[in-house]
């Protein structure tokens, strides 16, 4: 009978229930399943257990490998989920959905065929690809790499894992209760495949031409852009077309958070967001919400502000973190950055492995974090030598720029970092990590002026290996953005509850709870201390009790507790005072060139009092008034700071000085 259905495992591929799906399309012939407590429960997401592939259905939750028993992935399971260790978070849930309808677009672009599915009551998706023959490791894993760096919150590590990379498999059951529920696709596409090897490549090529930039705000716009836009302020090139993209583009919520961290780095307000949000097309994703249907619908005005303003404080995060980046600058060679990742990738392995070295003192933890600081310039320049004041140093790592100064001692002379150039004139010293850091044989030339980038679409040979390498770079780039971002914040600082507690906020982001013993070995100090921090975060609610010890709370209250303790403000008003000291270290650098110079050739400079009619940006073009003067004519530096922290020597400022400075 020709026309009969196909049987695999003496299943018919017309049957439609969970376990007979799964007999069906099973790269094995046995899947893992879930172990209940001695209570009978099901509270741990793993699957210890093997039930064969035959007639009998498990009892519990089970899991489907992707690769069958000679090693070739037969699936390729995308797995999107908004859980913060395994507490279920809003935002990021419906980020997930977000970033698998952009997948799932960008493979109706290349006509793969693939089923999306619900995976379980909590909202994360599922996105499957049946392969046409298999697919070996070395042709999934570039798929995997440029993935991980384009979608947040996909777990990527099944699609690396010949002998246990698993998944529940479509329509199967979840611990909770409910079932993965097919949202868009077929079935029959899974049972019989259609994607080949070179459909992935296809895939892996159009990931790499779109997957955001290094420094994501500067990426491409996800979708068409709406070029009779106009914002009320102004901003960057790429910063404007993140704005103007219709709809949110693809990726609604991606879009919206780099139009944050724009406008961010723009110097824009609150105020000025709230505006925009009412019109920007690219700032749909404050309006609206998926459905995870398919399509959007309103906010409540209440969701949407509180929605706005946390993301809001993260983009500040993030732009506080990467204002003292250079511009970037075109590539040279991909020899010395080879060398650069290999070496960071080191360095936060011996930030794991020996935590006790960093732990031991206040001191110690703040090297590490000023470690960490110029691990991520290093990245960001691909240069090994970085210019880095401690006026930026300090405040990317949420410290001050004495105790930036400290460490930067401290890890010279312990041979961490070496000074390669003293400050000078107003510019930066000049640092290298030599400690980690080491020439690979194929370096054949000095250090490039120029920051590296993939190389051009002529250079077929080295593609595949500088592809990985620039997403392994990528890769590391977010993971310290993430460390240093978590724990910069006002309650952090001294006067806080203190650095050591932002280290063990951050930590709680990457386990789902810790006990007092455990926390200890990561943070590398006695358990006494740790049980102190645990309180002290206890106490303003930023953790709740966790049958394993303790775990992150839900709902952020940082700024709560930082206006509790009267801390509120401290990092911008550190920002603050170091431009103020900038500034006044310019002026004075002025009136000592002034002062060397002949009287002659001295240029005519206005009173201290006097109201400039522009600004002139460039410092070299700036016309600085008289430095002020104390009554024997020394140098008033006091005087000099009050001037310009009260915007006196600004041309926008309303205000005259209408005392005696001559």
């Amino acid at each position: 009978m020709p026309n009969a259905p196909r049987k695999v495992f003496g299943v018919s591929t017309e049957q439609r229930t969970a376990w007979d799906l799964t007999r069906r399309i099973s790269p094995r012939d046995q899947v893992r399943v879930m172990k209940r407590d001695a209570y009978g429960r099901l509270d741990e997401n793993n699957y210890p257990l093997i039930h064969r592939v035959g007639p009998v259905e498990p009892t519990t939750p089970w899991a489907m490998n992707l690769a069958d028993d000679t090693g070739l992935f037969r699936f390729l399971c995308f797995d999107f989920d908004g859980k913060i260790q395994g507490a279920v978070d809003a935002e990021l849930m419906e980020q997930a959905a977000d970033q698998c309808d952009a997948l799932s677009r960008i493979l109706d672009e290349l006509s793969i065929e693939h089923v999306v599915c619900q995976s379980s009551g909590t909202g994360g998706r599922h996105l499957w690809i049946a392969l046409q023959d298999g697919a070996a490791k070395s042709n999934v894993a570039p798929v995997a790499r440029v993935a991980q760096v384009t979608y947040s919150q996909l777990d990527f590590g099944m699609l690396l894992n010949t002998v246990t990379g698993a998944a529940r498999p479509p329509l199967s059951p979840h611990r909770d209760g409910s079932h993965s529920t097919v949202l868009r696709g077929s079935l029959a596409a899974l049972a019989a495949p259609s994607t080949t090897t070179a459909d992935l490549a296809a895939l892996a090529r159009l990931l790499e031409e779109r997957k955001p930039a290094l420094r994501a705000q500067e990426s491409r716009p996800s979708g068409p852009v709406d070029t009779h836009h106009r914002g009320h302020r102004a901003l960057s090139a790429a910063g404007a077309a993140h704005m103007a993209t219709i709809d949110g583009g693809s990726n609604p919520s991606w879009t919206g958070f780099m139009c944050l961290l724009s406008v961010a780095n723009a110097g824009w307000t609150l105020q000025d967001v709230e505006h925009a949000v009412k019109s920007a097309p690219g700032m749909e994703h404050y309006r609206t919400k998926n459905t995870g249907r398919g399509g959007r619908r309103p906010r409540s005005a209440g969701e949407a502000r509180a929605r706005l303003e946390r993301q809001w404080n993260v983009a500040v995060q993030y732009a506080a973190l990467q204002r003292p980046l250079p511009a970037q600058k075109p590539p040279e060679d991909l020899t010395e950055l080879d060398a650069i990742v290999t070496g960071v990738a080191d360095l936060l392995e011996r930030f794991r492995v020996n935590p006790g070295r960093w732990g031991a003192t206040e001191a110690t933890s703040n090297q590490q974090t000023i470690l960490r600081a110029l691990a991520y310039l290093t990245l960001q320049t691909g240069k090994r030598v970085v210019a880095a004041s401690i006026r930026d140093l300090g405040p990317m790592a949420g410290l001050g720029r004495t105790t930036a100064a400290n460490a930067l001692i401290a890890l010279t002379e312990a041979g961490y970092v070496e000074k390669v150039t003293a400050s000078d004139e107003g510019n930066a010293a000049e640092w290298r990590l030599v400690s980690t850091f080491s020439t690979t044989p194929r370096t054949v030339r000095s250090q490039p002026l120029h920051n590296p980038r993939p190389p051009a679409a002529d250079l077929p040979v080295v593609t595949r290996s500088a592809d990985e390498l620039f997403n392994t770079r990528a890769a590391l780039v977010a993971q310290l953005e993430a460390q240093l971002t978590d724990q910069r914040h006002d309650l952090f600082t001294r006067r806080g509850l203190g650095h050591l507690a932002g280290k063990l906020y951050a930590l709680l982001k990457q386990h789902s709870s810790v006990t007092v013993e455990t926390a200890a070995r990561l943070l590398g100090v006695t358990a006494r201390h740790t049980a102190t921090i645990l309180g002290r975060l206890r106490r303003h609610k930023l953790l709740v009790s966790h049958r394993d010890g303790w775990a992150r709370s839900k709902q952020d209250l940082r700024d709560q507790a930082a206006k509790i303790l009267g801390v509120a403000g401290t990092l911008l008003a550190r920002l603050e005072r170091y431009r103020v000291e900038r500034e006044v270290w310019a002026w004075w650098q002025a009136e000592v060139t002034t002062m060397n110079t002949h009287p002659r050739h001295r240029p005519k400079r206005p009173h201290v009092s006097s109201r400039p009619l522009f600004e002139a940006s460039n410092a070299g073009e700036r016309v600085w008034p008289r430095y002020p003067r104390s009554s024997d004519n020394l140098a008033d530096h006091r005087c000099a700071l009050e001037l310009v922290a009260a915007g006196n020597l600004n041309p926008e400022s309303r205000w005259q000085y209408l005392g005696d400075a001559a």
